[in-house]
């Protein structure tokens, strides 16, 4: 199949998108010259010279409001078609291959892939990003954290934000598929045009898959269940070498830096559980140290949220469980840090000195 952008040449050029368009352009293209008289010699040095002067695309960038209109869309198809001499009046050489046919399919074909318009849906996924950031600060107020709430799915506004979420990430989940699409310069340029708005997604609403995953039992989310988009969201993020620091002074309106942060508290929890079932214990209790540094470490950095330590978060039910296997004797930095209940809130404010 086709891939990327194609720009056909004939007397004129004209660029083309969607595969299928392309694919049953070249067969008409193909159809119309004697099949006896083999390929032409041409000077692709001129031919690509001649771009710069005169080209049709399928951008329909001059068409502004009218990109979607039906009308407007067959006009800028036909106009294409003929550029590279493919009109109604020509004689193929497959019978049952009709121009007019082809015109009707390629307009099909586009409609289909202009309907998805990135600038014109953002302004409504960031209506619906406000919406998730008043369903965080709700859940907040009630010491469970969206996360949790959204997991428990026990009030009517939880299952708005399902609704919220579920927008979001086919929004998304587009926008990557289509930059994947486009050719290396012109993608990185829209990676990071999109950047910041795609990173905020991710952290936002990955917990909510998360909290999905695991309400029904689901277990290491990061290998078996993450969306390819939420690592592509990721991989763009590490490519442009964004730093993950953030202000003491705005950590508590931060989201998580770690968007599989959940799955982590997840995964730590359901290491609790197999500690009572399990004989050999050492390597159970290696994973959870190991854990116990990771998230130590964010709170260094003060990269994580202080929405963690609500009374009713994940996070605070694997501590009580943790804090129960290991004893009340036990010391660590950690330990340190979640035995004194005030320096949640030097946390939240920034104040919190880590020796």
């Amino acid at each position: 199949m086709p891939f990327g952008t194609f720009i056909i040449c004939s007397s004129d050029a004209t660029s083309f998108e969607n595969p299928d368009s392309i694919l049953k352009i070249l067969v008409a293209l193909a159809s119309v010259h004697d099949k006896n008289q083999g390929l032409e010699s041409v000077d692709y040095g001129n031919i690509v010279k001649s771009l710069y002067l005169k080209a049709t695309c399928i951008g329909f960038s001059t068409q502004g409001e009218n990109m979607t209109n039906p009308d407007s869309l067959a006009t800028g198809i036909n106009l294409q078609l003929q550029a590279l001499g493919l009109t109604p009046h020509i004689q193929l050489q497959q019978e049952n291959f009709d121009i007019n046919t082809l015109a009707t399919k390629s307009k099909e074909l586009e409609q289909k892939k202009k309907l998805f318009d990135p600038s014109k849906k953002l302004n409504n996924m960031k209506v619906n990003m406000a919406q998730l950031e008043w369903y965080k600060k709700k859940s907040k107020n009630l010491q469970l954290g969206y996360y949790d709430s959204y997991k428990n799915k026990n009030a009517p506004f939880d299952h708005d934000a399902d609704l919220y979420q579920k927008m979001l990430t086919s929004y998304w989940e587009k926008m990557v598929e289509e930059v994947e699409m486009k050719p290396q310069k012109e993608g990185a340029a829209f990676r990071t045009r999109w950047l910041y708005g795609g990173t905020t997604y991710r952290r936002m609403v990955e917990p909510l898959a998360i909290a999905d995953y695991y309400r029904e039992g689901g277990k290491d989310y990061v290998n078996n269940k993450r969306s390819k988009h939420f690592k592509q969201l990721e991989d763009w993020l590490m490519e442009a070498s964004t730093t993950n620091a953030t202000s003491k002074k705005n950590v508590e309106a931060i989201l998580t830096i770690d968007s599989c942060f959940w799955a982590h508290v997840e995964e730590a929890l359901l290491l609790c559980r197999e500690l009572k079932a399990v004989k050999e214990k050492e390597e159970t209790l290696k994973k959870l140290f190991e854990f116990e540094e990771y998230v130590y470490q964010l709170l260094k950095d003060y990269t994580i949220s202080p929405d963690i330590f609500l009374a009713q978060s994940s996070y605070i039910r694997w501590w009580n469980e943790y804090k129960a296997i290991k004893g009340s004797s036990y010391i660590s930095a950690l330990a340190n840090f979640m035995n004194d209940g005030t320096n949640f809130k030097q946390y939240a404010v920034g104040a919190y000195d880590f020796p």
